[in-house]
């Protein structure tokens, strides 16, 4: 069986999804506003899932990206934001 790797078409709509604790929420709401600011990516952030003791959520954050690295540059940058525990 041969495997081809799906292939993406840019620019287009990227999602990441944050997994945070739930007490820093606000915090890291904007911590995400910041990057964005300064990477100049318009992100809209959407409420997620939150795990079954209510410890963690997740928030979704998307954006447009015109090619694979700044989807990386971008990766990079949410998934030290304040109160990121994992980034997907």
């Amino acid at each position: 069986m041969d495997k081809k790797k799906a292939e993406i078409k840019f620019p287009c709509r990227w999602e990441f999804r944050l997994i945070a604790a739930t007490g820093t929420l606000d915090e890291t709401r904007a911590a995400v506003c910041n990057i964005g600011e300064k990477e100049n990516a318009a992100f809209e952030i959407t409420d997620g899932e939150s795990s079954g003791s209510g410890k963690y959520t997740a928030l979704r954050v998307a954006c447009e990206v015109d090619c694979i690295e700044r989807a990386r540059s971008l990766a990079a940058s949410l998934s030290k934001a304040e109160g990121v525990r994992f980034l997907l």
